[in-house]
């Protein structure tokens, strides 16, 4: 009623789905590796061990946009 105040109360759209890839397509290279690297691991902390691997594939999939 008051759009022309407070602009429109509808929300705004978002990007189609189909622009964005599916997590599971992307990164597959780096994800193999941290996969290999924390299936490895001969310490009781992978995470660690695995820390450059796994900042690789989190770089990658953020370049997608995702969060990991």
């Amino acid at each position: 009623m008051l759009d022309f105040l407070f602009g429109s109360s509808k929300p705004q759209a978002a990007p189609p789905a189909e622009d964005k890839p599916k997590p599971c397509c992307v990164c597959k290279p780096e994800k193999s590796a941290r996969d290999e690297c924390m299936l490895k691991s001969l310490t009781d902390t992978p995470e660690a061990e695995c820390k450059d691997v796994i900042k690789s594939y989190k770089i990658c999939m953020e370049g997608f946009g995702f969060k990991v």
